[in-house]
Order: structure tokens, then C-alpha cells, then sequence
């Protein structure tokens, strides 16, 4: 590959005006729920969110002193 020795501005701004479309491109596809990519996106959150939420509720200590503890114990034989 040859190496270029000076900056050439016109070069540069028409390859950050296409990156920037490229980027721009690339998130709306991955918001557009019509896609598979971007449905399948939001439906990765959504699992993560869940996931994360359920993690959060199992690695919660249980007080025997909650009201829901006690009426549990209550119900049992």
C-alpha cells in the first residue's frame, strides 16, 4: 500500500462524510423493528433486561421478618 506523505483534505472529508453515513446506516437498521437484524436487536435487550432483572431478584437475602415469609410459613403444615 502506498503511503501518503500529505494530508489531502477533500480525501478526508468525503471519507468522514462516508463513515459517518455507513454509522448512521447501521444504527437505523439496528432500531427498525421490520428488519431481522433489528428485530432481533430489540428482542436481545429485551432478554438481557429480563434476565438481568430475575438475576437481581434471586441474589436478593429474604428477611424472615417480611410479610410474605411469615404468611408462607403459616401456609405450611
Amino acid at each position: 500500500m502506498m503511503e501518503r506523505e500529505h494530508s489531502d483534505p477533500h480525501f478526508d472529508a468525503v471519507t468522514a462524510r462516508l463513515l459517518g453515513r455507513e454509522a448512521l446506516r447501521r444504527a437505523a437498521s439496528e432500531l427498525n423493528t421490520t428488519s431481522g437484524q433489528g428485530l432481533e436487536s430489540v428482542l436481545a435487550r429485551i432478554s438481557a433486561e429480563v434476565t438481568a432483572e430475575a438475576a437481581s431478584r434471586v441474589a436478593r437475602p429474604v428477611s424472615p421478618l417480611l410479610p410474605e415469609t411469615v404468611s408462607m410459613r403459616r401456609d405450611k403444615p
